[in-house]
């Protein structure tokens, strides 16, 4: 790095064609953002105070960015620029460059169609597929809630099924333990190597590295699909619904699990300082605010889209995954759900609280 005065006299802009997704729980990282450079390598988390600065670096003099009202030098913004110039987010430039942000609060009911939504997706679970490539030490809950989803799994061996976002593998593995043959699909790899080593005896799991829009299986191939906290990612939940859809043979039976807002995120940060991640990262954020998010009427609306195209629903059920963390809670919760109904998930302020929504259905 130069000196810090002949830093100060040059002038800096953001790295052209940069790609900056919002992350999850806007109150607990204040606006944090995950960082893609113009090729759609991911460039790691920037904190609030450096997204308002990138935003602000428009072939502008470094001086400019890091004095406070009264002129004086700030420490810390001088370390922000450092960072950023380290990471090649921020770049010396003559011009004003581009960047996109990605702000998914603001997305249509459940469909994000923000500028570059798939640019970076790909790119995305690369990234977290290696920084977290086993999962969190709460957040996948893989314990309790991998118990309440293996309760719809197909209990006679020899079926042949698929986990489409299949991640690092937990619960394809507890599926091939079954005796079934699972299709492991993702898009990344290093999930896909990881969900690979998995004990499945006596069944087998078969690795597909692919976008789980576009499986290249037959139509009418399949006896069961799971898709576990994978519709709140992905660009268009309903292509993929579509495409399980197609997938299955005719009283072929799916699970899907999709989550909300849970403590297990906060805790793992406070607790264990871990990285925002996995539940973090969800295209359409949930917001904490009534009406802002956009995943609000998941239930209603995957409900109506699997009846209308060719599916029964058969059950569906609020889980709660504050299990094993504070009985009271639990209780408490078990209590509201019984009375409200499992619809009561996904919206405010219960969609805080820790509860999932699983849906189970049958093509017709």
């Amino acid at each position: 790095m130069p000196e810090l005065t002949t830093l100060l006299q040059s002038r800096v802009g953001v790295s052209d064609g940069s790609v900056f997704l919002k992350l999850f729980v806007p109150p607990l990282f204040d606006g944090a953002y995950l960082a893609l450079d113009g090729e759609g390598r991911p460039r790691g988390v920037v904190t609030a105070r450096g997204a308002a600065l990138l935003e602000r670096a428009a072939d502008t003099p470094v001086q400019a960015l890091v004095c406070d009202a009264a002129g004086e030098l700030d420490p810390e913004a001088i370390d922000q620029v450092i960072a950023l110039l380290q990471a090649g987010l921020l770049v010396p430039t003559t011009k004003a460059n581009t960047a996109y942000w990605i702000r998914p609060d603001n997305a249509e009911r459940t469909r994000h169609i923000g500028l570059g939504a798939d640019r970076f997706i790909r790119a995305f679970y690369d990234y977290f597929g290696n920084v977290f490539l086993d999962g969190s030490r709460l957040i996948d809950s893989h314990g309790d809630f991998l118990n309440e989803v293996a309760k719809y799994f197909p209990r006679q061996p020899g079926k042949v099924c698929i986990d489409l976002g299949c991640g690092s593998g937990h619960y394809t593995a507890a599926l091939a333990r079954l005796g079934h043959r699972v299709f492991a699909a993702d898009i990344s790899q290093a999930r896909l190597d990881a969900a690979a080593r998995k004990p499945c005896v006596p069944g087998e799991i078969v690795p597909m590295l692919t976008d789980i829009e576009d499986v290249t299986l037959p139509d009418s191939s399949l006896d069961f699909a799971m898709c576990n906290f994978v519709l709140e990612h992905v660009a268009d939940p309903f292509a993929v619904i579509d495409e399980i859809l197609r997938l299955l043979r005719p009283g072929g039976e799916m699970v899907l699990a999709v989550p909300s807002l849970n403590i297990r995120d906060t805790i793992a940060f406070w607790f264990y300082g871990e990285t925002p991640s996995l539940n973090f990262e969800h295209l359409r954020s949930y917001g904490l605010v009534p009406g802002t998010h956009p995943w609000c009427a998941v239930t209603t609306d995957t409900l109506a889209y699997l009846t209308q195209n060719g599916a029964d629903v058969v059950q569906i059920e609020g889980v709660n995954i504050l299990e094993g963390l504070w009985p009271p809670w639990s209780q408490e919760f078990g209590a509201v759900s019984a009375r409200l109904g499992p619809a009561f998930t996904t919206t405010w302020p219960w969609c805080v609280l820790g509860r999932q929504t699983v849906i189970f259905a049958r093509r017709r």
